[in-house]
């Protein structure tokens, strides 16, 4: 049976979804392929645009676990991989891949490939105990990582750079910082697209790093990314392409350090609109509720960064907070300067938007999970 979705609504954005039937591996367990499609963005001129990957790559294997995982490594039945094909290896295997959890207590959570037996694929836990998570019959996809390559290929979408210097490049890939504590964090790591063809070539660079080419860098699924286009530029469209994430999706969200309030950085691959409601933030556990409506006494807050509100280096463009006091018209979304009004309809999620969770510290150092089911999931 082919999955289908009703509609896929972005307001001032085409998309279109191409069902297919095919297989995506011998060992896979079903013949049905998720929904693909394409979705445009514009990123402005002299402007920093916020940008979320809205799908993933097609996975490469689907099936389940046949065992629970033992020492970070997943068993499957039969022998469906080659020794280390999901290994990276610049050139000749360029892909760098990770789990994605179909199912159980962590199902939308992924976990990056460390490497692979004929029997089995070994990920990086990331400090998690997944020793009661996998167990047989938990689902899971292997899925390569999207990279600067494979969203900006050969530099298409951006304005190339003749040279390395701060003052040559034209069009910076920025990555959030979501490893320092603290709020309102700079923008560490930077990325260029060099058009020159002396050694090593024509490619992306990492800043700080000109000599090595960066083409297979990892864009993760659940962290916006920034691109800074310089004044001479006359702005450019990216065009994603891929496909629709039919499941729940996880991130997670916390704090750094003891008693220091945390900027999280985050995405979800969802190629629909979301608003507050949906999110599910809240009912989710993740999000600390404010009693009052005053600026020191609110808990967490979401932070909207809008792509059509132009500039560089600037503050969110909106900010929401979850109000749990009774005062009319009583509990419920609140965005700020609009204590009265319920703001449950207003989208948070959507093409064109990077969003910010800034967790209020409450003294220990925490981390929740977000999970949410797209819209569109049955």
């Amino acid at each position: 049976r082919v999955m289908k979705i009703s509609s896929l609504q972005f307001r001032a954005l085409s998309v279109a979804i191409l069902c297919a039937i095919a297989p995506v591996s011998p060992a896979q367990t079903t013949a049905t392929t998720d929904p693909v499609g394409f979705v445009t963005v514009a990123l402005a001129a002299n402007s920093d645009s916020y940008v979320f990957i809205p799908f993933k790559r097609t996975p490469v294997y689907a099936g389940a676990a046949s065992a629970a995982i033992s020492a970070n490594a997943i068993p499957v039945s039969g022998t469906p991989f080659t020794d280390s094909q999901f290994v990276y290896v610049a050139v000749t295997q360029p892909n760098h891949y990770y789990v994605f959890l179909n199912s159980g207590p962590k199902a939308g959570s992924y976990y990056s490939v460390t490497g692979n037996a004929t029997n089995s694929v070994s990920i990086d836990a990331n400090g998690d105990d997944l020793s009661a998570v996998i167990v047989a019959g938990t689902n899971f996809q292997i899925i390569p990582y999207d990279t600067l390559g494979t969203i900006f290929p050969v530099g298409k979408g951006v304005d190339a750079s003749a040279g390395n210097g701060v003052g040559a490049r034209q069009t910076e890939v920025l990555i959030p910082d979501n490893a320092t504590a603290g709020t309102d964090l700079a923008l560490p790591v930077s990325y260029y697209y060099n058009s020159n063809v002396t050694a090593p070539g024509a490619g992306w660079r990492k800043a700080g790093v000109s000599g090595v080419l960066a083409n297979d860098d990892i864009l993760y699924p659940d962290q916006f990314f920034v691109v800074r286009n310089k004044a001479a530029s006359a702005g450019n469209t990216l065009t994603f392409t891929g496909t629709v994430q039919m499941a729940t999706l996880s991130t997670p969200v916390g704090t750094n350090a003891v008693s220091v309030n945390q900027d999280n950085a985050v995405a979800l691959p969802i190629a629909a609109n979301l608003n507050l409601a949906e999110s599910k933030i809240w009912e989710s556990g993740a999000f600390l509720g404010s009693a009052s409506h005053g600026v020191g006494s609110r808990g967490d807050q979401i932070l909207v960064y809008d792509n059509s509100i132009t500039g560089r280096d600037k503050g969110a463009d909106f900010s929401y907070y979850y109000y749990t006091g009774t005062t009319a018209p009583g509990p419920g979304w609140r965005k700020a300067g609009v204590s009265g009004t319920v703001a449950d309809t207003d989208v948070i999620v959507k093409p064109g938007f990077g969003l910010v969770i800034r967790k209020k510290s409450t003294g220990p150092v925490l981390t929740s999970i977000w999970s949410v089911k797209p819209p569109y999931v049955p």
